[in-house]
């Protein structure tokens, strides 16, 4: 003998305490940031690119950043292409440092 199959179950909608108790988890799921007791301000060489890329480049500005000073810095071109840092691309955080610096 077969068993009959059920019905799915309706889905009930959520109530408004638990999608309060799951946006508070959500938001206890995000650490604060951490306070800087002895903040390093990054290291910012404007260079000429003539002298470092060569005479005949299209780079306007040549930036280098160095965020720690034992870190390994930045290079930041703005040429035709636009802003960009060597190593990571337009999206690298950088590039705003160094388009601050410029102006």
């Amino acid at each position: 003998m077969t068993r009959p199959e059920r019905a799915p179950a309706p889905k009930r909608a959520k109530s408004a305490r638990a999608s309060a108790s799951a946006s508070a988890e959500a938001k206890a799921a995000i650490a604060p940031p951490q306070l800087d007791l002895f903040p390093v301000r990054p290291v910012i060489d404007v260079l000429d690119p003539r002298t470092v890329v060569g005479a005949h480049t299209g780079v306007e500005h040549l930036v280098r950043v160095r965020l720690r000073p034992n870190e390994a810095p930045h290079v930041i071109f703005h040429d035709r292409h636009g802003w960009y840092c060597e190593s990571h691309g337009p999206t690298c955080h950088t590039v705003q440092l160094a388009r601050d610096e410029i102006k």
